[in-house]
């Protein structure tokens, strides 16, 4: 028998949270292990909370949208048990998996176990494809091993493990992608289970543009952190790719060599310059504890006696 807390992120949800919690309380009933669900109300405008508390989750609401990391540190910090798992609130994610995940990353003693989405719902358009699959080849050059899904947001983990990278978490959609990269780097057991993956029920809060530029800050933050030797090297490649295609171009057309100097010196100022910024960023998340801009709302514990 094991004690997991179910933390389930919510912002707007009032058309799947019950169902979810239902879901995840019928998945437990048949089994031995203890169970409590707590529901995160990110500061939802609509009846999140009303529906999430008569499914019977424990609910906890933030004064403010503070976004999905936060939400999930919030739980976490509130969490009454030593296994964490989560999951969203729009019925993607079969959550009848959890207790066979919690089962198994006991006995393998485990630190995270990750649902991989497999199907059709989760390749979604060719643009979000492209995002995803650039993000884990990142990532998988960074750990230095094979990462079937990124920032599944099924997951069971060790919640002494969430507590203790906390503080460099990232507090938006990135929060499931930092903590696989985390996991990995400090030599935590990381492992994976293919799911499915369904359609959620209403449309996606998530914001393409916006938030595909902040994953990127995320994770090249994650990897300066953790294994910074990788991004220079990453760095380092891409002035040489693009000093030798500059120098096989001004041999190949004479008359442009002037434009393409002036190219290339402003790619090695480019370069020096984050470079820099790289390690002034390094040092400021070393001596300050706070990991990441977006992180505006720090979770508190919020839980009544």
């Amino acid at each position: 028998m094991a004690s997991i807390s179910v933390v389930i992120p919510a912002f707007n949800e009032e058309n799947g949270v019950g169902d979810t919690v239902r879901a995840v309380r019928k998945a437990f009933e048949t089994t031995s292990h203890d169970l409590e669900i707590i529901v995160v109300d990110d500061c939802s405008t609509d009846r999140t909370r009303q529906f999430a508390e008569e499914a019977g989750a424990y609910v906890i609401t933030h004064p403010r949208n503070a976004g999905y990391g936060n939400s999930i540190s919030t739980g976490v910090r509130n969490a009454r048990h030593p296994w964490i798992g989560i999951t969203d609130a729009d019925g993607t994610y079969p959550v009848e998996e959890l207790p066979g995940m919690l089962e198994e990353t006991v006995s393998r003693d485990l630190d995270m176990l990750v649902g991989a989405r497999q199907g059709k719902h989760y390749r979604g358009s060719a643009i979000k494809s492209w995002v995803r699959v650039a993000f884990k080849l990142l990532s998988e050059f960074t750990v230095g091993q094979k990462i079937p899904d990124i920032n599944s947001g099924l997951r069971v983990m060790r919640r002494d493990m969430l507590l203790r990278f906390a503080p460099v978490m990232s507090g938006g959609f990135s929060y499931t992608t930092t903590i696989t990269i985390i996991a990995f780097l400090t030599y935590h057991f990381v492992d994976y289970r293919p799911i499915a993956y369904h359609p959620r029920i209403d449309a996606s809060h998530v914001r393409y543009v916006r938030d595909t530029l902040r994953a990127a800050q995320i994770i090249i933050m994650t990897i300066l952190f953790f294994n910074p030797i990788k991004l220079f090297i990453l760095e380092c490649l891409f002035a040489l790719l693009c000093g030798c295609v500059i120098a096989v171009l001004a041999f190949l057309i004479p008359q442009v060599a002037p434009a393409l100097l002036i190219l290339a010196v402003t790619i090695a100022a480019v370069n020096t310059l984050a470079g820099l910024g790289f390690l002034a960023e390094q040092r400021r998340i070393q001596y300050s504890g706070i990991a990441f801009p977006e992180r505006g709302y720090v979770p508190l514990d919020r839980r009544g006696p």
